[in-house]
């Protein structure tokens, strides 16, 4: 299994990359929500994001993003009901394009928040919202 991870809500997920160093951030998070897919049945995900460093460089680690997310996309188009990411007001606001964009750049509905019960209730609502078996 992956670790950060809480399965014990199955099929509703909690993902915290927790201490690992911010250029492991989004490979940590992609693992977790590989694991997911895995398991062939609707899923969604509460994924707490770390505050990252105002002048991290923006480009680093780019190309490798863009392969994971296009790795992870069909997957998540198949089998997730939702992604509810947990992360600052301010991280929210540095990160403005990418989080209005959120549904297309993973392939499934997506919602930012600073308040994790608010990212919880989005995350199970979304998955109650398709109760049929995937194919």
């Amino acid at each position: 299994m992956v670790d950060n991870v809480d399965w014990a809500r199955w099929p509703l997920i909690e993902v915290a990359p927790g201490d690992v160093p911010t250029a492991q951030v989004a490979p940590a998070v992609a693992r977790a929500l590989q694991a997911a897919v895995d398991r062939g049945e609707y899923f969604a995900a509460v994924v707490h994001m770390p505050d990252m460093p105002a002048n991290r460089p923006r480009v680093s680690g780019a190309p490798e993003r863009i392969r994971m997310l296009r790795k992870l996309r069909p997957g998540l188009s198949r089998r997730c009901r939702g992604l509810a990411f947990v992360m600052s007001a301010a991280a929210q606001r540095d990160n403005v394009k990418v989080v209005k964009s959120g549904n297309k750049i993973w392939g499934c509905p997506t919602m930012a928040t600073d308040d994790v019960q608010r990212a919880r209730a989005s995350a199970r609502t979304q998955l109650s919202a398709d109760t049929s078996e995937p194919a």
